[in-house]
């Protein structure tokens, strides 16, 4: 009886975690998911380069210390940019004007977490950019293009050609077989 149960528990477990991974599937097909990521992983980059440097100066003192203040702060912001990007998609257009911009002056102060961070979250904020929920489709992609439709058909021209030509070809090799089946 105790073997049948550890069997069934064990069933579950994969079913249980199908069923959440595609929960999260789907939910991050609602979102701009990797925009949003990037963002995130910009912002602590961004952040972890004056954050090194910054407890050093307020130790000693220095003219710096603002400076990198105002980096720390840029990393933090293009951080929540990504938060707010995955917590409200509909916005994802604006969060990403403010997520590149905000990336690019990290320039400033934090040396836009050594370059990479910046590239990051410009490539994050433009994906939130570019990203459009899968119920919204625009007028154009829903019907083909003059070029598309006269592309179909010269495609069902060639299929028709090719049609033709395989089945002539078809009857000339079984007329061929038949003639040396006679001899």
């Amino acid at each position: 009886m105790e073997i049948q149960d550890s069997q069934n528990d064990s069933g579950a477990v994969p079913d249980r975690a199908k069923r959440r991974w595609d929960r999260f599937n789907e939910w991050r097909s609602q979102r701009p998911f990797l925009g949003g990521v990037l963002l995130c992983l910009a912002g602590l980059l961004i952040t972890w380069v004056p954050m090194q440097i910054l407890p050093d100066l307020f130790f000693i003192g220095g003219q710096m210390a603002g400076f990198l203040t105002i980096g720390a702060m840029f990393g933090v912001f293009v951080f929540l940019t990504g938060v707010y990007a995955l917590y409200k998609p509909e916005h994802s257009h604006t969060i990403g004007v403010i997520g590149v911009v905000l990336s690019i002056f990290s320039l400033f102060g934090s040396l836009g977490g050594l370059f990479i961070g910046m590239l990051l979250g410009i490539l994050g904020g433009n994906l939130c950019i570019a990203w459009k929920p899968d119920d919204v489709v625009d007028d154009a992609v829903a019907e083909p293009s003059k070029v598309d439709r006269a592309i179909a058909r010269i495609h069902e021209r060639v299929e028709r050609t090719a049609e033709k030509t395989s089945a002539r070809f078809r009857e000339g090799v079984e007329t061929d077989k038949g003639r040396s089946g006679d001899e």
